[in-house]
């Protein structure tokens, strides 16, 4: 468990995406917990230093993508704690909506698709889901999308990686929409913010 902030920390037990610590006060929330395989390795992370899985009061997910949600379901079996995801992932979790984007992402659903949660607050374009904390929907990646602001720190999921401290795009065959990626990029970028915490590139500040 590494501190990144007085109340962000780096969970880098998980197996997938990285997973991210919130400790909002009377809020605490698990951000993209991961795979299923590495639900035990975090909890066993957070045990050892002094805190307890029963302390999530919330579980964000940044988009439905299993890498980052497969396990979000046991987590929230296990706590009981809301779950947050973008209302247009959630329905293709359910098979209301088609998988969109490149071949390459619609195979991925092939393989199997991460169980919806319990407890499941659905997130539409921009809000603000607590005090302190928003959601910015950017769709570039998947159709639901959403990114999260906690004062400095900000969770982009893979709306973005950085190479050399920068914020670029994923690659195209990853992307729903390559032109609404940039975009997302752009727009996020221009936040004035202190840490960017990204799916899979290792959590950073900011270059200015």
């Amino acid at each position: 468990m590494r501190q990144l902030t007085r109340t962000t920390h780096w969970l880098t037990s998980a197996i997938g995406a990285h997973c991210y610590w919130l400790d909002a006060g009377e809020r605490v929330a698990i951000i993209d917990p991961g795979m299923t395989a590495g639900l035990n390795r975090v909890a066993r992370e957070l045990r050892a230093a002094g805190r307890s899985p029963y302390e999530v009061t919330d579980i964000l997910l940044t988009h439905y993508d299993p890498d980052h949600a497969a396990a979000a379901a046991a987590w929230q079996r296990r706590t009981g704690a809301r779950t947050w995801l973008g209302s247009e992932d959630a329905a293709i979790l359910t098979g209301a909506a088609p998988v969109p984007g490149t071949p390459f992402r619609q195979g991925m659903a092939v393989l199997g698709r991460p169980e919806l949660p319990g407890r499941l607050h659905l997130i539409e374009g921009d809000v603000e889901l607590w005090p302190g904390l928003v959601g910015l929907h950017t769709p570039g990646h998947t159709p639901g999308h959403h990114s999260f602001r906690a004062g400095d720190v900000l969770f982009v999921g893979d709306s973005f990686q950085l190479r050399d401290g920068r914020p670029v795009p994923p690659p195209a065959f990853l992307q729903t929409s390559v032109r609404q990626g940039r975009s997302d990029v752009a727009r996020l970028a221009a936040l004035d913010v202190d840490w960017y915490c990204c799916g899979h590139s290792d959590p950073s500040r900011r270059r200015r």
